[in-house]
């Protein structure tokens, strides 16, 4: 490994700054592999997706697994997802959503809470509500417990990615009881349509994939909002909101590897496609009133075949859980923010991010 990729593993933030003004949005990490964030390298990419392969990420895939939708290529790819878009429809959990975060936001004490964690446990509920039509919190309770075992510090996942590379990080127990749910939940919402041994994969992949960014790019809306006077009381502006919030803020870093027949891997960055000079005015600025940007120039749910297939479920529960959370409750950010954490390759607030939301009288 060399002192590029070293950077860009250890310190994945501050290496992305590092690399901010790069004018041409092309860094090499390492021989045959590069990070990009141009946006006609990125729409190019995107446009030719389905030639590519998609290596699986070093660090999420020994826990997801090799079978995961994520890391599938070609007509396996395709069908999978046709399997997975009916059970990630918008309308068909409007109703749950709102269920679960109206009681989410009647439960809100009014003392400082870790916004993270706040939106975490919620945006993980709904979720296991998806996958497996009932609440089960011993279940996603255990489920967050082993995730933050492996991610919950940079330590954790270094540990994690680094020590006996390629082993499987499963809990057995843990899986037991997540196929049990999953193959005894009411529609069957999975076991009926996917195959016995890939069924892990995919339900662990939802979870995970349906709960931690949504979680992310929720808790920095809410920051963003916060901390901008005036905006929490102009709810014509959430949809402007959330997407500078995705912008400046997205829960995602990266875009997933893509690799050439000749072996030749590029990583499109989020993170720094957002916040390129060349195509945003005073980048750093937080400003719902932007104009809309060129094509490759925003990518929050990524793009060509590998685009996340939960972005209109996950923009549903944004707009929900914000919309809720300042219609009931005043928000107070109680403690100054810090430097964003990496989380795998998400970027989160760290965890002494603390808001207040008292009830409106």
């Amino acid at each position: 490994m060399n002192r590029t990729e070293l950077k860009l593993t250890l310190r994945l933030i501050p290496f992305l700054d590092s690399v901010e003004d790069v004018e041409d949005g092309l860094v090499r990490v390492r021989d045959r592999r590069w990070l990009a964030w141009h946006p006609d390298v990125v729409t190019a990419l995107f446009r030719t997706d389905r030639a590519l392969r998609h290596p699986p990420s070093r660090t999420l895939s020994p826990l997801l697994g090799t079978r995961s939708v994520l890391w599938l290529d070609g007509r396996e790819h395709a069908a999978y997802r046709r399997t997975l878009a009916p059970l990630l429809r918008p309308a068909r959990h409007r109703a749950v959503v709102e269920e679960i975060v109206e009681r989410a936001v009647g439960d809100l004490p009014e003392t400082p809470v870790s916004l993270s964690s706040w939106t975490r446990g919620l945006t993980l509920r709904i979720i296991g509500r998806v996958v497996f039509g009932v609440d089960d919190d011993v279940l996603l309770t255990a489920f967050s417990r082993w995730l933050d075992r492996r991610l919950g510090s940079r330590v954790r996942t270094l540990a994690h990615r680094c020590l006996t590379p390629g082993a499987t990080r499963s809990d057995p127990r843990l899986d037991a009881l997540l196929l049990h749910r999953a193959r005894t939940a009411e529609p069957p919402a999975l076991a009926a349509f996917l195959p016995a041994d890939d069924l892990r994969d995919q339900v662990v992949s939802l979870l995970f994939a349906g709960h931690e960014t949504t979680a992310s790019a929720t808790a920095w809306t809410l920051h963003w909002t916060s901390r901008t006077p005036g905006l929490a009381e102009r709810p014509d502006l959430l949809d402007a909101v959330i997407a500078e919030s995705l912008r400046l803020s997205p829960p995602a870093t990266l875009a997933g590897n893509r690799m050439s027949a000749a072996g030749m891997v590029i990583t499109p960055s989020i993170y720094l496609a957002h916040r390129r000079a060349a195509t945003y005015e005073n980048p750093h600025v937080f400003d719902p009133g932007r104009p809309p940007p060129p094509p490759g120039a925003f990518l929050p749910f990524g793009g060509g075949v590998r685009l996340c297939p939960g972005r209109d479920l996950a923009l549903l529960e944004i707009r929900l859980i914000v919309a809720t959370l300042l219609r009931h409750r005043r928000v107070e950010v109680t403690s100054p923010i810090g430097p964003p954490r990496s989380r795998g390759a998400a970027m989160v607030p760290p965890p002494s991010l603390t808001v207040v939301a008292t009830c409106r009288r």
